[in-house]
């Protein structure tokens, strides 16, 4: 595998570790806590986490959308060269599509997380219902998720064999195929011995009542 591809792969899958994990701590963790405090001591508490998360969230949103994008265009770069499905992959399998709606949904959930650890007038909003937000926010995350395992199967490319005209079921078919023609050939061949058979008895049947005749001929 090439070394920066694999280096752009991980700190990909990091930064989105960093920021779904934590939207789930705060969501499911940080909020119930606080839900016995009073709101002063509430706000406090927030106050002083937006100062030390905000870097990382900034951080983690700055490294997704730079190691997204360079996996992006080195990619689509790899299918062009070696045209794949005759340069007809990317359509055929709607990977442009399916990238879009994942950056759709990925600005999303970045204004989203960016909102909830800011402190501007223009996204106090979100901070005011923070519960109902952060889980919004990750749904959507699990959203680009899924959309990202769906997308990362299709890097494969497309199947060889079936390219060359080769059967999908491949070697497994060949034997099943091999084994039939086996077995026809064994039936006939057997069917071929029962009938040899069949005819040794039948002429051993007429020769036995003209050896009594000839017997009887040779008594008398």
């Amino acid at each position: 595998m090439d070394p920066t591809l694999l280096a752009l792969r991980w700190a990909h899958v990091l930064a989105a570790c960093v920021a779904v994990g934590g939207l789930c701590f705060a969501r499911f963790g940080l909020l119930p806590a606080l839900e016995d405090l009073d709101e002063p001591t509430r706000d406090g508490i927030h106050d002083r986490i937006r100062r030390h998360w905000m870097p990382w969230v900034m951080g983690a949103i700055a490294l997704l959308l730079a190691s997204g994008l360079a996996n992006f265009l080195l990619f689509n770069a790899r299918v062009g060269e070696e045209g794949w499905g005759g340069g007809e992959w990317m359509r055929q399998t709607r990977y442009h599509a399916l990238f879009g709606i994942k950056f759709v949904l990925a600005m999303l959930v970045f204004f989203l997380a960016s909102g909830l650890v800011g402190r501007g007038r223009g996204t106090q909003w979100i901070r005011k219902d923070r519960a109902t937000w952060l889980t919004v926010t990750i749904g959507l995350a699990i959203a680009v998720v899924m959309i990202s395992g769906w997308m990362r199967q299709l890097h494969t490319g497309p199947n060889p064999a079936i390219a060359s005209g080769v059967s999908a079921d491949g070697p497994a078919a060949a034997v099943g195929q091999g084994q039939r023609s086996t077995d026809a050939n064994g039936e006939g061949s057997n069917g071929q011995e029962g009938q040899k058979a069949d005819r040794g008895a039948a002429a051993e049947d007429r020769e036995a009542p003209a050896a009594a005749g000839g017997g009887e001929e040779a008594a008398r």
